[in-house]
């Protein structure tokens, strides 16, 4: 049953299902699926911070395969770009220092395909989420289970992302779970609630 509800006899979402597997999965509050994830970070800026300043640390800029790149999805959505820090260190007071009365968002976003080494600093999740603001973490690709087990580098989890606080994670449907191109947002019911409503998740949804 994709659009009706078998126990109303009225129309219903389409989301329903895939949202009551996702928080079961992830332990999240709500969770939305879209059809990819650079629409998920774009719905999720759009819909909590147009016209308003995203915080984000310069190390995080990145441009992923396929041309996606985090400071191009934050001007179309509407977000006002606040770099934070520099390319290799960023403090979490640099992060208190750019917080103004018209800052709606931090962003965090995973460095997926390439590393800074040596002299470098990024604060923790748990402490850009204890600064009062929302925090979105950007996963990329995600991970539900710990990577190191099957002898790889360990990949950032969506669980690791939640219990830190973070009020939303994004991340790739089809790469973490092998499955159609999705994008999946998963976090506070609240802030969930909000991209549901929001005119572009229609356009986006999977």
């Amino acid at each position: 049953t994709l659009e009706y509800s078998l126990d109303t006899g009225e129309r219903g979402s389409r989301s329903v299902h895939t949202e009551s597997l996702l928080t079961r999965l992830t332990g999240a509050e709500a969770a939305l699926v879209v059809n990819n994830n650079a629409a998920a970070v774009l719905l999720s800026l759009t819909a909590l911070a147009k016209g308003k300043g995203v915080l984000i640390s310069r190390s995080q800029l990145v441009e992923i395969g396929g041309g996606f790149r985090v400071p191009d999805v934050m001007k179309q959505s509407g977000a006002k770009l606040v770099e934070v820090g520099t390319t290799n260190r960023t403090h979490l007071k640099d992060f208190k220092e750019a917080i103004d009365a018209k800052t709606a968002l931090i962003l965090r976003a995973h460095h997926s395909n390439f590393r800074i080494v040596g002299f470098t600093t990024e604060p923790t999740l748990e402490q850009l989420c204890s600064l009062g603001l929302p925090v979105i973490d950007d996963l990329g690709s995600g991970a539900l289970l710990d990577t190191a087990q099957f002898g790889l580098a360990h990949e950032p989890m969506v669980q690791e992302s939640l219990a830190a606080g973070c009020a939303l994670v994004a991340f790739s449907g089809d790469k973490l779970l092998g499955g159609p191109q999705a994008g999946i947002i998963v976090g506070q019911s609240e802030l969930v609630g909000k991209l549901k409503k929001h005119p572009l998740a229609r356009a986006l949804r999977a």
